[in-house]
């Protein structure tokens, strides 16, 4: 089981490093593909529709984009003119700031199998949107799967990835009272995987790795990342919910 586990991540680390090796961050500050912590979950290539006022164009010519999906992160890439196995980049953003919307094919029939893919905050640290179109209806609904969409509750998360999780500090001592909960000492860092509405987390201890349940109350969500990542989405929801209302 632990040579299976070894031989797959060898192979996941190689994938990295080949797309490493094809892209080319041309004008863009380069970031590294390759982690232990990543793997490449799809990618494929879309065309992205030029936007005038507040109709899409059909008279110019789609571009194409080939999107590398990862995990924990998004990139939008163009094929090099001359070299099809190389690509420039042209954007990214962290996958928890991308979301999607359907668009209304009954406007505009033409745009059948597109949706519209939001970045939240991209490499300039932007909201951007791309409106893109999937070779296939199936292609189209695999591709927004893998994202939030925009109309999606403004509500507390509830269970959250392993490359998106929000952090606590114990600030007073738990005594686990069941097998299932994790006995937690000041200064215990833990990651949150999931919540509940009784006030409840379970976590991962990052000291030992150990997993269980404890009390909220005890602990105190640290400013990560995840945490300011949540509050660009949040931002921009109330943005999107303010201006439909208006």
């Amino acid at each position: 089981m632990q040579a299976n586990t070894q031989v797959g991540q060898m192979k996941q680390m190689e994938e990295l490093i080949q797309i490493s090796n094809k892209l080319e961050f041309d004008k863009l500050k380069a970031i590294p593909i390759v982690s232990k912590t990543r793997c490449l979950d799809k990618q494929g290539e879309l065309q992205e529709l030029c936007k005038r006022g507040s109709l899409f164009s059909i008279r110019n010519k789609c571009t194409p984009v080939y999107m590398f999906l990862f995990n924990d992160l998004l990139i939008l890439t163009m094929k090099k003119s001359g070299s099809p196995d190389r690509f420039v980049v042209i954007d990214h953003a962290h996958r928890s700031l991308v979301q999607v919307q359907a668009t209304e094919n009954n406007l505009w029939p033409h745009l059948d199998h597109c949706f519209c893919l939001t970045l939240l905050e991209n490499h300039r640290g932007n909201t951007c949107e791309h409106l893109l179109k999937a070779n296939t209806e199936s292609d189209m609904h695999r591709w927004m799967a893998a994202f939030p969409s925009i109309k999606a509750a403004l509500g507390e998360d509830k269970i959250y990835e392993d490359w998106d999780c929000p952090q606590v500090q114990c600030v007073s001592q738990y005594v686990a009272k069941q097998a299932d909960e994790l006995s937690l000492e000041p200064s215990d860092v833990i990651n949150v995987l999931r919540k509940t509405s009784e006030g409840w987390y379970e976590g991962m201890r990052l000291s030992d790795g150990k997993k269980g349940w404890f009390p909220a109350k005890n602990t105190s969500e640290v400013t990560t990342d995840h945490q300011r990542r949540r509050n660009v989405r949040e931002k921009y929801q109330i943005v999107q919910a303010t201006s439909q209302n208006t």
